[in-house]
This record gives C-alpha cells, structure tokens and sequence, in this order.
C-alpha cells in the first residue's frame, strides 16, 4: 500500500504532465531561441553559432502574442538527450512543428 505522501506526489506528477501543453521541434535549423516575445531579442545563450538542432524540443507551457500579431510559444527547452537545457524561453510558433 502506498504511503498519503507517496500517492500525493504521484496524484501531482501525473495532473501536471496533463496540464503541459505540447512538445515541439525546430521546423529547420534557423529556429531562434528568444528571451522575450520580440523577433529581435535573442536570448544570451542563444546568439552567435548556438543554435537548436532537429532533436532538440520545447515542452510549450503557453503562447503569447506580439503588438503584431506573430504568435510565440513559452516554455523548457530540452537538448537532444531529453536533459532540461533552458527554461522559459520565447520562440516564434512558426520556426516550430508541434505534435499532439
């Protein structure tokens, strides 16, 4: 029988799994990682030659909008291993493919 804590830490894994939204891959080799929702505002580990590759992905926590309308995705960026690499990034929706 599981200890009360045990269940609860269980009960709470699994309910925050369900509320993630979806994992998402670069659709090319040009995806930018951002540190805001702006085009132009390359995040400081991000700039230069770093640059995510096709087995990179992004657990999508939400989207935001600029004054623009181009529509970002927020979230944990994980590298090629499934290892957490940067947490609370902005990435533009269209430089990525999202599955269910």
């Amino acid at each position: 029988m599981l200890k009360p804590m045990t269940l609860a830490l269980c009960l709470a894994t699994i309910s925050s799994a369900a509320l993630a939204g979806p994992t998402c891959s670069p659709s090319d080799e040009r995806a930018r990682i951002l540190s805001s929702a702006s085009p132009g505002n390359l995040h400081r580990d991000w700039r230069g030659p770093n640059q995510v590759g096709y087995g990179w992905s992004l657990q999508v926590e939400r989207s935001v909008r600029d004054a623009s309308g181009t529509e970002y995705y927020v979230g944990d960026l994980y590298d090629t291993r499934g290892h957490l690499s940067t947490r609370k990034v902005f990435v533009v929706e269209r430089e990525w493919d999202c599955g269910p």
